[in-house]
């Protein structure tokens, strides 16, 4: 009686072992992404099915995130069902704003899932497990479209050389100094304020300068030119002022000397 007494007890026992094993259990992992401000990146969660021998159905992956300036999309993600050792893979994507906090964050994603009762036919559940999941938020950057008149000029982004026009370069927020140069056309310098996430465009016409200044170096001289004409003319009046007054006084001396002569024969004669 004893012997059939302790059977029945490790029977039930065993079934009770079995049955407990055959519930799936989830477990998950999530990357932890480094994200810039104004751009967006993604999370990759690994789901596994590490207990029971059975399958989870009807599986839903919700993230949560407090921050106001960052989204994850989508909502969340459905899977029809994980067989026992499986691992499935998903991702969601991370929006960081322009005006997100720099730093650490963290938020949840919680698994929801069901067991089938095969022998009822019926699903039980939802269980669920959360899993928390980290992400930094750094420094965004813009991009700056740079380029010149003629081409091929050397770019420094803060006394680096960065490449030759011209150039699309991705430069981190902030403030920044920009410099084209040339060993023909010299150095052009720019202080510029970069936002996160935005586009800029520099364009600079070193042939044209070039021109200006030419023409301004042109004008300074006509003026000079001018001045020395006006010179020169004043000079030429003066050389007639006193070619005429000349003139007169020769013609005085030459009366006297004809009056001398004509009063010295009249006395003579």
């Amino acid at each position: 009686m004893f012997k059939k007494s302790l059977f029945i007890l490790l029977i039930c026992i065993i079934l009770n072992i079995v049955s407990v094993s055959a519930v799936p259990y989830l477990d998950a992992s999530a990357s932890t992404p480094e994200i810039e401000r104004g751009s967006t990146e993604r999370i990759y969660l690994e789901i596994e099915e590490v207990g029971g021998i059975s399958s989870a159905y009807n599986i839903t992956a919700v993230p949560e995130i407090y921050e106001d300036n960052i989204k994850i999309t989508p909502k969340n993600i459905e899977i029809p069902v994980i067989n026992d050792g499986t691992v499935i893979r998903v991702s969601f994507k991370i929006n960081a704003s322009k005006n997100a906090e720099l730093g650490e964050k963290s938020g949840k994603i919680f698994i929801h899932y069901y067991d089938y009762d095969s022998e009822n036919e019926i699903f039980l559940g939802p269980k669920t497990i959360q899993k928390k999941f980290n992400y930094e938020i750094s420094e965004g950057l813009g991009i700056y479209s740079i380029n010149s008149n003629p081409k091929n000029m050397s770019i420094y982004v803060d006394g680096n050389y960065v490449g030759n026009t011209p150039l699309n370069i991705s430069i981190k927020e902030g403030n920044h100094f920009l410099r084209l140069s040339s060993e023909i056309f010299g150095n052009y310098s720019e202080k510029v304020t970069v936002y996160a996430g935005e586009n800029y465009n520099l364009f600079k016409n070193f042939e044209e300068s070039e021109k200006i200044e030419i023409f301004e170096n042109v004008s300074e001289n006509i003026s000079i030119s001018e001045n020395t004409s006006k010179n020169v003319s004043e000079v030429s009046e003066i050389s007639k002022n006193i070619g005429f007054e000349g003139i007169l006084v020769y013609l005085g001396f030459l009366l006297a000397a004809l009056f001398v002569i004509f009063v010295v024969t009249k006395n003579k004669y």
